[in-house]
């Protein structure tokens, strides 16, 4: 392909040297190679050839002007047809380049080696001249030279969305034609996995458990590996110039995830996104996550750039993009705030996606204390690079701020710390003519500009090739590889919290009678929380409306292939919401032959999702009749809950023998409860308060006092929980003990855990700081009952110990004041050391 073609398309020029092979037939009924790709849009020979080189192919081949196919060796000569055959189509992506015909073929054999990656600039002999292509320079020289290359306008145009290039929402900016910086598209979710098309059968992105289910895990071992592998994928996609489900949308190596909003309500319609209701917890998610996605390179170059979400207090999708919230300094600082710090000053977290929601009257994307005052000034990160949600600059021209025109509200989004829109285009048609009205500053637009590159130039996509080894990832080696398989069912098998076993019913012995039923034990695409990726099978369609989902087993399928010489029957029973009877009479029927029954019960994205809240935590449509149903035939119950927001079961505890939490346990989840039924025993802590069902009668969703009675979270809810945050049984038995190393501070408390139980197992030591009676009556407000300063997961073989130490300094005894400051006030301090279950240890120090 030509430079000037590449250049146009925004592609980098150095690419595959492709040997022509010649055309060939080919047919439906009689494929020369087997491996085909999804129909790409942008389509050209030497697209084919990188996507068939990152599978491990030597041989590409374009057909019928969109097709890709991959194989190995060359074609029978026999089926070698006349070269005209294969000029009847042109490339979509270069209308220059022949792209085959009707069962025509053209066949190439490639050699991709030293391909530039996607997007990749300083790549022409007038770019690599330029001080920001010299790798030997600081960044800081390099920005500096990049900036003094650039016009206000050039600058602008690569900080508004251009429609012209794609979505608005996915984001395409312009890059800088005059110094050869192709565009670039921002937005690919990286929560659960990157959001990307599946290239071939067996190379789909990896799919996690929901976040809540991870963050039910407590380890921080399974969270970086998670970043790693996600990191690694989208690497490897990226440098195959692979796309999202959206073939118009290309994945390149700006990451929207891990999302860390708190878990405040059980209604709010995202909580399948998000790790829990502890902002230490989530903060610590966040950091080993962020940490493993931006691992670096020996020269410096992180995997990708990491971006949390949503900043921040968004719980609430009701007139979302129209709210506000009144949220005291105390509350921000004490729960609003601290997981957002810990990702960027631990993490070292590249950005943020500002949130749809108003605090105190003030957008996250137009609110300057926020954006300016606390994170870039507080928190020391002046180059942190700040993207709104989709719309959220077009919601300023209606509540809260009500501005006046399209002008006012671009001006007003720069002005106060935001630097890229997403989702629609007022800046696109209004930051130049607010600049040039002398609304917004040259040196805001320039900080903006700044940093967007800054990372970017960071990450390698400036430097020569062979520098940045990441650019040698392929697919082929690392996506959905066995490796990250098994980093995902071993976190998957983590994110499972036993609540009840009775009797110690489970494990199961295999070779049981079982009738497996419920809705959720019948479903492969309900058990995926929001966000779990742009496809998690292979369909060969290239659009995410093609979207299939029998890769993923069932849990009644998983629990059968693992009951081996038993037997195991399933039925739905009920749908997840609806009034439909018709199945429940053969649910019935299996149940009554049955020995055990295996409930599998809960919600799935009908229920919540984005855009829309749940009005109710019970169990939805007929599932509460159905279970009562099968609790009185009087047989084991074993009860599985599958769902994001926490389920109210108020009436269904003391029922069942057993009780599983599963939150949303996504495409190796169901693999990790049978293997967990019959004897696996890994399973993690509960990550927020599962509340009664009154509580929805007592709470106003829109309170965001946490303290308010009844409460939120397990700091300040004064009710008695159905199950509380850090709750969490094993198979087998655990005994604790620690010690202090001094009671002057700092400190170190060693704590044992011995199994003294029939399984090797593991289990999360917690630990807790909360202040003494005589530190209460003193205030006039309320303090968190306690907090969460520390935890580890450790694991013991039956008849085995494990110990972990943590250290306690004055930093651990701060509380936040209502001004918003940590305070150390005088008198008794607890630390209390917990399993969730069983006694707490507790060591009491007087300030």
């Amino acid at each position: 392909m030509r430079t000037a073609a590449l250049l146009a398309a925004g592609v980098a020029v150095e690419a595959c040297t492709l040997t022509q092979q010649g055309c060939y037939v080919d047919s439906i009924s009689d494929r020369l190679y087997d491996t085909f790709l999804p129909e790409l849009n942008g389509q050209t020979q030497d697209g084919c050839a990188i996507a068939c080189d990152s599978l491990g192919f030597a041989f590409s081949g374009v057909e019928f002007g969109n097709q890709c196919f991959c194989g190995n060796s060359a074609p029978d000569a026999s089926k070698k047809i006349s070269d005209d055959k294969c000029k009847a189509m042109k490339c979509p992506g270069d209308k220059t380049e022949d792209c085959g015909g009707a069962d025509a073929i053209l066949i190439n054999k490639q050699n991709c080696e030293g391909n530039a990656p996607n997007k990749q600039a300083c790549m022409t002999e007038k770019s690599k001249g330029y001080g920001f292509c010299d790798p030997s320079k600081s960044i800081d020289e390099r920005i500096d030279d990049l900036v003094s290359r650039v016009t206000v306008e050039e600058m602008v145009a690569a900080v508004v969305p251009d429609p012209s290039l794609g979505g608005t929402c996915s984001c395409h900016t312009q890059g800088v034609p005059s110094l050869d910086i192709p565009d670039y598209t921002w937005l690919v979710e990286t929560n659960t996995a990157v959001a990307s098309d599946c290239i071939a059968p067996g190379k789909c992105a990896t799919t996690f458990s929901g976040p809540m289910g991870m963050g039910a895990s407590f380890n921080k071992t399974s969270w970086t590996l998670k970043g790693r592998v996600m990191s690694t994928e989208m690497r490897a996609f990226y440098n195959a110039h692979w796309h999202r489900g959206n073939v118009g949308d290309q994945v390149l190596i700006t990451g929207y995830g891990p999302n860390i909003n708190i878990a405040r309500d059980p209604r709010f319609g995202r909580s399948s996104e998000l790790p829990g209701e502890d902002p230490f917890h989530s903060g610590t998610y966040a950091t080993h996550m962020v940490t493993g996605m931006q691992e670096k390179d020996s020269a410096g170059h992180p995997r990708m750039l990491a971006y949390l979400k949503h900043f921040t207090a968004y719980s609430k999708e009701a007139n979302r993009g129209h709210d506000t919230y009144e949220i005291s300094k105390r509350d921000f600082f004490e729960t609003y705030l601290p997981q957002y710090e810990m990702a960027f000053t631990k993490g070292n977290a590249t950005g943020a996606m500002c949130s749809y929601n108003a605090e105190n009257g003030a957008p996250s994307c137009a609110n300057g204390w926020l954006l300016n005052t606390v994170m870039r000034g507080m928190w020391n990160r002046p180059y942190s690079h700040i993207t709104t949600d989709c719309g959220a600059v077009n919601n300023m021209r209606g509540p809260p701020l009500n501005l006046n025109s399209d002008l006012d509200a671009a001006a007003a989004t720069f002005n106060n710390g935001t630097d890229l829109e997403m989702g629609s285009t007022l800046t696109t048609n209004h930051l130049l003519e607010a600049y040039k009205k002398g609304l917004v500053s040259n040196t805001t637009i320039k900080n903006s500009f700044i940093r967007a590159y800054r990372p970017q130039i960071m990450a390698g996509r400036f430097d020569p090739i062979p520098s940045t080894e990441w650019n040698k990832i392929k697919i082929a080696d690392v996506v959905n590889s066995t490796y990250h398989q098994q980093v995902a069912q071993e976190a998957a098998q983590q994110s499972l919290v036993l609540l009840k076993n009775d009797k110690s019913f489970l494990p199961l012995k295999k070779g049981v009678n079982l009738a497996v039923v419920g809705p959720m034990g019948m479903t492969s695409q309900g058990l995926l929380s929001d966000y779990a990726g742009d496809m998690q099978c292979f369909s060969g369609s290239g659009n995410a409306t093609g979207k299939k989902y029998d890769c993923i087993p069932t849990i009644f399928e998983a629990i059968s292939r693992e009951n081996t010489n038993g037997q195991t029957v399933g039925s739905m029973g009920v749908d997840v919401n609806s009034t439909d009877t018709s199945k429940i009479a053969e649910a019935m029927a299996q149940a009554k032959g049955a020995d055990i029954i295996i409930a599998v019960m809960g919600i799935d994205k009908t229920i919540e999702h984005e855009g829309h809240d749940r009005p109710d935590t019970k169990l939805p449509g007929l599932q509460e009749s159905f279970l009562s149903q099968l609790l009185a035939l009087n047989k084991p119950v074993v009860l599985i809950l599958c769902n994001g927001g926490a389920l109210a079961i108020d009436n269904f505890i003391t029922g069942p023998m057993s009780i599983i939490e599963a939150f949303n346990p996504s495409t190796q989840g169901s693999k990790a409860i049978a293997l967990t039924l019959f004897g696996k025993n890994r399973f993690g802590k509960l990550p927020v308060t599962m509340y009664p069902h009154d509580y929805i009668s007592k709470q106003n969703m829109s309170n965001y006092d946490m303290a308010k009675s009844p409460g939120r979270t397990y700091k300040y809810y004064d009710g008695e929980p159905l199950f509380p945050f850090g709750f969490g049984m094993s198979y087998t038995t655990f005994d604790m003990s620690c010690t202090l190393s001094s009671k002057q501070l700092p400190a170190v408390i060693k704590c044992t855990i011995k199994n003294t139980g029939k399984y090797d197992g593991e289990e999360v030591v917690q630990v807790y700081h909360s202040v003494g009676s005589d530190i209460r009556s003193k205030l006039s407000y309320a303090v968190p009952k306690r907090s969460l300063i520390n935890f580890e997961r450790v694991a013991a073989p039956v008849g085995g110990s494990a110990s972990t130490s943590f250290a306690v300094s004055l930093s651990d005894f701060l509380v936040v004041d209502q001004s918003g400051a940590k305070t150390q006030f005088h008198g008794t301090h607890n630390i209390i050391i917990s399993r969730g279950v069983g006694v707490d240890v507790t060591f009491t120090f007087t300030l």
